[in-house]
């Protein structure tokens, strides 16, 4: 796969990178979860949840005509609204994040992992670009040696590269692009780096109350979508789980009843993080040197016949293990 020439990487659509990076960015007191329903009840356990990231397949009639969604393109800096435009390839998922945090406003608290803030890095950033425009704010964030190297710290590893005009004629990948739903001053708004301004939706109520009309407006813009179409992602930004889990665990006022429910979330959380971990360590890690190097030894030694065979050898036993137990 080539790199792109615009030296940003494409963004996988995972929590686990997005929360990472928030983190490598300084964001504090924050993190990135898929929300697989927008029903109530799926809503609740995640609360507080600050922003939507909607993950779309992206038709050249649902970019700037306009199409494919509602609402009014209004200016930000008469509306109080942070936003960048994309000025670059590949930069629309962690663009959305930023403009997603940038929206969200400091949470102080007295609780160890609680506090909800931008960091130093965002917060300077935020303030040297006050008044500005959003191509100017998308072209100071592109510029923003951190923020590129953070965001290609994600970037999947190719052992081949391949020259694009080598194959005119070979059919383009699907092109899928981010944007953020979140409430700013009373009123939700969808940014979409590519529109030239933010989209304003409908006015909310104070506290979750917006993400009704979030769900109604995603939920609208995906019946555009032929019937069945898997060409969608959401992931939520919500408050830090761990830090509040644990401090209802200690609080002897917390009910018995709740006690094991909280302590299964804690556990689950836990469980994720860790995996996150370990995931995002091997994404930033190319180990197909190794693998090759690997495979080049057993070779020369003769014992991939013999690696070959008897890995053939455990997936027949575990294929008809599986058939045994009517699992296949």
């Amino acid at each position: 796969m080539a790199e792109d020439p615009s030296g940003w990487s494409l963004t996988e659509s995972d929590p686990q990178v997005f929360t990472q990076l928030l983190r490598d960015l300084g964001v504090k007191g924050l993190q990135v979860d898929d929300l697989y329903s927008l029903d109530p009840s799926t809503l609740e356990t995640l609360k507080p949840i600050h922003a939507l990231i909607f993950l779309f397949k992206y038709v050249e009639s649902s970019g700037a005509s306009g199409e494919g969604t509602s609402g009014v393109e209004v200016d930000p800096l008469e509306n109080g609204v942070w936003f960048a435009n994309q000025v670059i390839n590949n930069s629309c998922g962690t663009l959305a994040a930023l403009n997603a945090v940038m929206n969200i406003h400091p949470q102080p608290s007295s609780h160890p992992g609680e506090t909800v803030e931008l960091g130093p890095e965002l917060d300077n950033l935020r303030d040297f670009g006050a008044g500005m425009g959003s191509q100017d704010l998308g072209h100071i964030l592109s510029s923003s040696p951190h923020i590129r190297e953070v965001h290609n710290s994600f970037s999947k590893s190719s052992p081949f590269s391949l020259d694009p005009t080598a194959f005119p004629e070979r059919e383009k990948e699907d092109a899928y692009h981010f944007v953020a739903y979140l409430p700013v001053n009373g009123i939700l708004y969808e940014l979409d780096g590519l529109r030239r301004n933010p989209i304003m939706h409908a006015s909310v109520e104070e506290g979750d109350g917006w993400l009704d009309i979030a769900r109604d407006t995603i939920e609208s813009r995906i019946g555009t979508y032929p019937p069945g179409s898997l060409m969608f992602n959401l992931l939520c930004v919500r408050s830090a789980a761990i830090p509040r889990l644990q401090r209802l665990l200690q609080d002897p006022t917390t009910p018995a009843e709740m006690r094991y429910q909280l302590q299964d979330q804690l556990d689950h959380e836990r469980t994720k993080a860790q995996r996150g971990e370990v995931e995002n360590a091997l994404r930033r890690h190319n180990l197909l040197p190794t693998v090759f190097a690997l495979f080049k030894a057993m070779g020369e030694k003769g014992l991939m016949s013999k690696a070959v065979e008897e890995a053939r050898a455990k997936g027949k036993e575990r294929k008809e293990r599986r058939a045994v137990k009517g699992e296949e």
